[in-house]
This record gives C-alpha cells, structure tokens and sequence, in this order.
C-alpha cells in the first residue's frame, strides 16, 4: 500500500490507530458528499472576504453543468452565487430571491411557502452577482432593461436540480428569482397529500371515471400538479394511454408520455392539445387552462370520450367554474364537460422537534374566527422555534383540500349563470367541506396551527 504517510498524518491528527478498509467508489463519494452536505454558512464568511478585483474574472468560464458542492476554484462571486444556491437546496428552498435595494441586495429564500431574509451583499458587488446567476441561464447579460427568463442545471452531490431562472429591472437594479426543481424529489401518493378518507374517498372514484373533466384550482404553489401527478401515479395503467402537456416537467412519470410545451417554437397548450389527440389518449394531463382556446380545446376533449386533468389560479372549488364562463365557455358546455373542482392550499405543519400543547383561551380563538365548541376537549398545538425549523415552529407542509362535485343541481346553476357564492352554497349543502374546515380539523387533529390556517384561507 503506498499511503501510509497519508495514514499516518490522519493518525496524528486523530491521535489513534487508523485501520484501512476497502470499500467500493460509489459509497466513498456518497460518504464524501454527505459530509460536504453539512457545511453551512458558506455565503456569509464569502461576503466579507470578497475582493473587488477578483470579480472582473471571467464569469462565464463556469457556464457548465455546476456541482454546487465543489466551493473550490472559480473566483468569490462564483463560489459565493455556488454557496448560495448550495444553502438554499440544504434548507429545503423552492425559491432564492436576489432583491436589490437601496444601498444593499437581500438574497431571500422562500421556505415552506414562506420567505425569509438570509443574506445581505454589498451593493458594489450587485452586478456581479446578477450577471453570475444570469450566466448559469444562458441568459443575455448585456440586457439589462428588460425582463428575461432561463433555465440551468446544477449538481448538489448526486443529485440534480433544475433552476428557472427570472430577471426584472427595478429602480435599485435588475432583480433575480431562481426556482428549484429537485429531479430526484420523489412522487407523492394520493394517501401523503392530506385529504380526509371521505375526500380521499370521493377523489379516487373522480379519477376512475371514464371521460370529463377534473380541475384542480388553487394560487401558484399551491400543490396542484404534485395532486394531479400522485392521482396520474394511481391510475396509469397498461391498458390505458395517458399523455400530458406541461410546462416545465417536474417529474418523470415512469409509462406516461410526457410533452414540454416550447411557446417560442410553437407549440402551446392549445395547439399541443389538438396533436395529442391524435395518438389516441384515454386519459390527458393539461398543465393550465390559460385561455379560451385552451379551454375549449379541453372541454371538447372531455366531451368526446376523454378524461382530462387540468388546473386553474382561482381562489376556490366554486370560482373555477365562473372562470370557465369567463373565459367565453358556453354554460351548457362546462356544465357538460366539468365533473369536480379540488381547491386546494399547502398549510405549514408543525414542527414535530419542538412541538408543544399550547392553551388559547375562548375569547383568542374568537377573535381568530374559530368556534371554541368545536373544539370539543382538545388541545391545540403550536411549535417552541428550534434550530431544525429555523426558530419558525413550523417545518413541512400538508394539503387542505375542498372537493366540489358537479350534481345535476350545480349543473342547472351553471347552465343558469349563477355566481360562485349560489354554486358554493349548494355544494356546501351538499356535503362540500370547505378549505377552512378542513385546516381547523387539522389543527384540532394537532397537525397545524389555528393561525396558519387563517394565514391561508380566505374568510367564508
């Protein structure tokens, strides 16, 4: 062997006897990059040393795929942009924001759909740092007076993760949001997203349905496609054949056809629609309805025989509809076509390392807008802040879903025009639990908190 000065040194520094052992390549470099996973603070200790010659290096020498655990070489904007991607994936961010201000730039990171301020940059250092994460896009970094979007691919140990990245000139300086989207995340299944057994139960008989139209509603990052690839996970089948168009791809289903919708080149949501309904499809994914002629297109494929999943950005399971009549859809026709409307939020949980009972007293959940009664005895639950939740109390998110069935009563009020508030008050009638109710039954269940559940549901 001809490493034991090596052996030796590591013996000094260990002050023990170190025994060699042979091991495979794979688990050496998995063990390396766990242990490189535990480095924190990276980007602090890089902004104080930063030096403002070294960052008239050349910034698009790293164009390339990144490894955003090998800090070595490149200059300090390099390393630094790296670290802060790096401490972003570590905390669970779905989104870094490099928000130039007056007299500084805050790097911000929304965790669990929250954002929080990690890091702040000398402003004589903003352009450098833009233009970095402008190289990794591909993105033209002359341009500065217009907005631009990009897209990357970095390396965090063995894993890969896309970045859609988004510039927009402000009057402090061109702003910059990256968008992780982890490859390796794995799917979810209808059972892991939070729905009661009765919801759960009256979804998974939605998607059995042989043809019409599901529609998931909810804001951006509500959690409507990860709900519509775990129903598309239950159902694929070998005898079925389901095509999707999405844009961007966020997972790769395994026996699903699966298209990227290009705008540039042409191919929209519309116009993809019309081709893959030539490859003879049981069941389509669309990724949004965004305007009429998708609409159309979308309610045509349902009526011919067609189960087609889709979303909206509307507020509820009820406005959907009236979205559909508003984007020129005839009534007869979505009362036709549509079957059920899941509206949909993704409430914080509470963090389960510093999870504790946490007594309100009756005038407190008043003021919340909670009913005390129905609380019937139990307790209710709130989070210390620790380390593990970055002091929040909160870590993860669940589902909180409301499912509007299309009845024959509700498709006589579609075909009448009736707004959103006489549709959702004779779903509720029927049955339909409402986004709040079903956040109050988790946090009487001890899952969430009265107030994050206020925080993301609209007063009824």
């Amino acid at each position: 062997m001809e490493n034991w000065p090596q052996l030796d040194a590591i013996g000094r520094h260990l002050r023990r006897v170190v025994q060699p052992v042979l091991a495979p390549e794979d688990q050496i470099l998995a063990a390396v990059n766990q242990a490189y996973q535990q480095r924190d603070g990276q980007s602090a200790s890089l902004v104080e040393v930063l030096d403002q010659k070294d960052t008239v290096e050349d910034l698009g020498a790293f164009a390339r795929r990144e490894d955003l655990l090998d800090s070595r070489g490149g200059s300090p904007i390099i390393r630094l942009v790296n670290s802060i991607l790096f401490e972003a994936v570590k905390a669970r961010a779905s989104d870094v924001h490099v928000q130039p201000q007056e007299e500084s730039v805050v790097v911000r990171q929304r965790i669990d759909g929250v954002l929080f301020d990690t890091l702040q940059i000398p402003k004589s250092y903003q352009e450098e740092v833009v233009s970095r994460v402008k190289v990794l896009g591909r993105m033209n970094i002359a341009e500065k007076r217009l907005p631009q979007d990009g897209r990357a691919t970095v390396q965090f140990g063995d894993r890969l993760i896309d970045l859609r990245i988004a510039s927009l000139p402000t009057c402090f300086g061109e702003r910059v949001v990256v968008r992780f989207l982890d490859k390796s995340a794995r799917l979810y299944t209808l059972d892991e997203l939070g729905m009661s057994s009765e919801s759960l139960r009256q979804f998974r008989t939605l998607i059995k349905r042989d043809h019409g139209m599901l529609l998931a509603t909810g804001p951006t990052g509500a959690g409507k496609s990860t709900t519509l690839y775990a129903a598309l996970q239950e159902i694929n089948a070998k005898d079925l054949n389901v095509l999707t168009l999405e844009d961007p791809i966020e997972y790769q289903l395994e026996g699903i056809s699966q298209t990227q919708v290009n705008v540039k080149k042409g191919l929209t949501f519309a116009s993809g629609l019309r081709n893959v309904l030539r490859q003879d499809p049981d069941i389509i994914m669309v990724g949004e309805i965004r305007d009429q002629e998708t609409a159309v297109m979308a309610i045509q494929s349902a009526l011919t025989g067609h189960l087609v999943f889709s979303t909206l950005h509307t507020n509820d399971a009820a406005s959907a509809i009236t979205r559909l009549l508003d984007l020129g859809i005839e009534p007869y026709l979505a009362a036709s076509s549509v079957i059920a409307v899941i509206a949909q939020r993704l409430i914080r949980r509470i963090c389960p390392h510093c999870k504790a009972a946490s007594p309100v007293s009756e005038e407190e959940l008043l003021q919340l807008g909670f009913d005390p009664r129905k609380l019937d005895g139990r307790m209710l639950y709130r989070g210390r802040g620790c380390p593990a939740c970055r002091e929040t109390g909160y870590r993860d998110r669940v589902g909180i879903f409301e499912i509007l069935r299309v009845s024959d009563p509700i498709r006589e009020l579609i075909q009448s025009r009736a707004n959103a508030s006489q549709i959702r008050t004779a779903a509720v009638a029927e049955g339909m639990t409402l986004l709040r109710e079903d956040g109050l039954k988790k946090a009487t269940a001890g899952t969430t908190t009265v107030e994050e559940v206020l925080r993301v549901t609209t007063r009824d």
